[in-house]
């Protein structure tokens, strides 16, 4: 039997599979009546605030239920508030209160004191809904009934000894969010119980010690400077990882040539590093520990220039500036990463870490805080900023309703991992470390290297490099306080 013909949904226009639910504008697909029953505002027609399923003939508008037409009763027996029923005549977010009473119980009927705010949280999200999937889970109920009956300790030691780890992960981004526990990095945490789990695996005592020191000296050292400047992120938590692994990597490749570390010769690392230069690089972080330590001679570490790749030519960076600008079929988020990748020289790490703090919009004009002072916003890419920040992405949610983040994550406090932002460009075909290095050659050649590194947030020796290599007219001009 061939599945029957079923019309497009009138929203969407997506091919349906199954009988559809029909409003007056003609049917309505399962996602599409799931988002319009969540949407909540002013009615164009009557002026009323309330949920605005509706859309005027025009698609100017949102309409209430009664404007529109739409067929059933949509209030909670419960609550006698409006929105999506979930069950037998009783909205989403009284359903899901019925369930964390449950799972949130220190075992006297009552709320855990600690897990309050956790509970208040949950309850006021703009879209309850999308927390039936999580607090259906097995896992999670059987964590957090942990926490509220006192079974395993709420703190980042007791969470450390959960499982799974993407769940407890999750749910301590919530705890911290909340205030219930004190914030620590989250890339921290992970990588500090990866390398416990890491180093107990590793055999030979005296092997197993020289990394351990390694680790304890120099790698969590920096890794927790990051944490209390600007936070660890992905990639310093990866290249740790692979710092050490190519140190382990490195100590067994000494014994099987029948030498150790006190041993180690020039011939040695000249060898180590003509086998596979790039695959063994990471571990010239260990080297040069191992040097200050006296672990090894002092010795010359193999080096081989690892330049930017080439920047994209200027005519391709304002091409691609304008399409940003003017293609609206393009995703608005990357459209504002490319501005600020080709236009102020940007990299992803330092965008995931901007802030609606970092905006400044006055008598018209916008500014960003990259630097200081402030680089000020030219239209068209002003407006463009203005309409990103009134519909950032990853607000509906339970995790952060109200984030102050630029680019906020899915992960509650957390802004969006830099490899998602780098995902979504190389997705959309589109350039980062090219167009940034253009960016930032264009404008050393419009100004001395020292204002565009203190206004951008660069090292004016980095730039003074760059602005060297493009033969900016600047080159002599002095880095210092030009304010008075």
């Amino acid at each position: 039997m061939t599945a029957p013909d079923f019309p497009p949904c009138t929203r969407c226009g997506r091919v349906l599979r199954w009988s559809p639910v029909t409003w007056p504008e003609g049917p309505i697909c399962a996602t599409c009546r799931t988002w319009a029953l969540e949407t909540y505002g002013t009615c164009s027609r009557c002026g009323t605030e309330r949920m605005v399923p509706g859309i005027t003939p025009g698609g100017e508008g949102r309409l209430c239920t009664d404007c529109a037409d739409i067929p059933g009763c949509y209030f909670c027996s419960r609550c006698g508030q409006e929105g999506w029923i979930q069950r037998k005549g009783t909205c989403s977010r009284c359903v899901l209160t019925e369930r964390l009473d449950d799972l949130l119980d220190d075992g006297t009927g009552t709320i855990r004191p600690d897990l309050v705010p956790l509970y208040d949280g949950l309850r006021r999200a703009s879209r309850p809904r999308t927390l039936f999937t999580w607090t259906g889970r097995e896992h999670v109920q059987r964590l957090l009934r942990l926490l509220a009956r006192g079974e395993a300790p709420l703190t980042h030691e007791g969470l450390n000894r959960l499982t799974p780890p993407r769940s407890v992960a999750y749910l301590r981004d919530l705890l911290m969010h909340h205030g219930i526990l004190p914030h620590r990095d989250r890339h921290l945490i992970f990588f500090e119980l990866w390398l416990e789990q890491w180093l107990a695996d590793i055999d030979g005592q005296d092997r197993r010690e020289v990394l351990e020191r390694f680790a304890s000296w120099d790698i969590l050292r920096t890794l927790r400077a990051a944490a209390d400047r600007t936070g660890v992120g992905a990639s310093r938590d990866r290249n740790a990882r692979n710092a050490l692994r190519q140190a382990k990597a490195f100590l067994e490749w000494l014994d099987e040539r029948g030498t150790d570390l006190a041993s180690c010769t020039q011939a040695d690392l000249d060898a180590w590093h003509a086998e596979a230069f790039l695959a063994r690089r990471p571990a010239q972080k260990f080297l040069r520990w191992a040097m200050a330590s006296r672990l090894v001679p002092r010795l010359m570490i193999p080096h081989r220039s690892t330049a930017n790749p080439a920047p994209i030519s200027q005519n391709r960076r304002v091409t691609l500036l304008r399409r940003a600008v003017e293609d609206e079929d393009l995703d608005l988020l990357i459209r504002v990463v490319v501005v600020l990748t080709l236009l102020f020289a940007q990299p992803l790490s330092r965008l995931s870490r901007l802030t609606l703090d970092d905006l400044t919009d006055e008598d018209g004009r916008l500014s960003i805080r990259l630097g200081d002072p402030p680089a000020p916003v030219p239209e068209p890419f002003a407006n463009l900023l203005r309409a990103f920040t009134a519909q950032r992405p990853n607000l509906t949610t339970a995790t952060n309703p109200g984030a102050r983040w630029l680019f906020p994550g899915r992960r509650a406090g957390q802004p969006m991992d830099t490899s998602t932002l780098a995902h979504r460009m190389r997705r959309a075909k589109l350039p980062a470390i090219n167009g940034r290095t253009a960016a930032l050659r264009q404008l050393t050649l419009q100004a001395p290297a020292p204002v565009v590194a203190q206004m951008l947030g660069y090292h004016h020796v980095h730039i003074t490099a760059l602005a060297a290599e493009a033969g900016s007219p600047w080159s002599h001009y002095a880095p210092d306080d030009h304010t008075e």
